[in-house]
């Protein structure tokens, strides 16, 4: 009966010892750095977004890099919003 019990306990050890194994702990190395900032700043924008594209596999989903790509789309905006040369109109009609 012991031996039965040891055998589990062993077996169940080495179980948690593979899962936690497979685990990838997050890596605590770069700052998280805001769109806003990101937009203000743009050498570091450019930077991160070359370090990103080189690597997408890895990156890509990273905060830094979504807060890059963000903030690049945000300045190569000309507006945020239509405007009315462009046939969008930017303002409800006042309807009686």
């Amino acid at each position: 009966m012991k031996r039965k019990a040891a055998i589990v306990s062993v077996a169940g050890s080495v179980l948690i010892i593979l899962m936690l194994a497979g685990c990838k702990g997050r890596e605590i190395g770069e700052e998280v750095r805001s769109v806003d900032w990101y937009e203000s700043h743009a050498a570091e924008r450019a930077e991160k977004l070359a370090e990103c594209l080189a690597d997408p596999a890895t990156l890509d989903g990273t905060p830094n890099c979504v807060n890059a790509s963000r903030a690049e789309n945000n300045v190569k905006a000309v507006t945020k919003w239509g405007t009315e040369s462009e046939g969008v109109r930017t303002t409800p009609p006042i309807t009686n």
